[in-house]
C-alpha cells in the first residue's frame, strides 16, 4: 500500500511544470499537424518568434496563460482550466467522485460490466 508521502508526490508529479510543458508542447504539435503549418507560419500567426514555437514545442517552455489563450484563439478553440474528478457507478449501484487523472496508468475500476 501507498504512504500518504507517495501519493503527495505522484498528485505533484501530474502538476509539475515539466510535466504541464510537456502536455502543452504535445497538444501544440497535435494542432499544428492540422493545419499543415510550419513553425515559422505559426510564429508569425502568433506573432511570436520561431524560436519560441521551438521551444514550447520541445516542451522546454512552460507557457503562460497569455500565451495559451493567443493559441486557442488562433486554432479556434475554446481554453479550459479543469481539476478533474473522477465519478463513477459501481455494478451495485453505489456512486463516488475522487480526484482522478487520464495520465495515471495504474488507475483501474471494476464497473461489474466487464464480460
Amino acid at each position: 500500500m501507498k504512504s500518504a508521502i507517495q501519493r503527495r508526490a505522484r498528485r505533484r508529479s501530474l502538476n509539475d511544470s515539466a510535466s504541464l510543458a510537456e502536455r502543452c508542447a504535445q497538444r501544440l504539435l497535435e494542432l499544428r499537424a492540422r493545419t499543415g503549418e510550419t513553425q515559422k507560419q505559426l510564429a508569425k500567426r502568433l506573432r511570436m518568434t520561431e524560436s519560441m514555437i521551438s521551444r514550447l514545442e520541445r516542451g522546454d517552455h512552460v507557457p503562460s496563460l497569455k500565451t495559451l489563450c493567443r493559441i486557442a484563439d488562433a486554432f479556434d478553440r475554446r481554453l479550459e482550466v479543469v481539476f478533474h474528478e473522477h465519478e463513477h457507478q459501481h455494478a451495485d449501484g453505489t456512486r463516488h467522485t475522487h480526484p482522478h487523472s487520464h495520465w495515471d496508468p495504474e488507475h483501474r475500476h471494476d464497473h461489474g460490466d466487464e464480460e
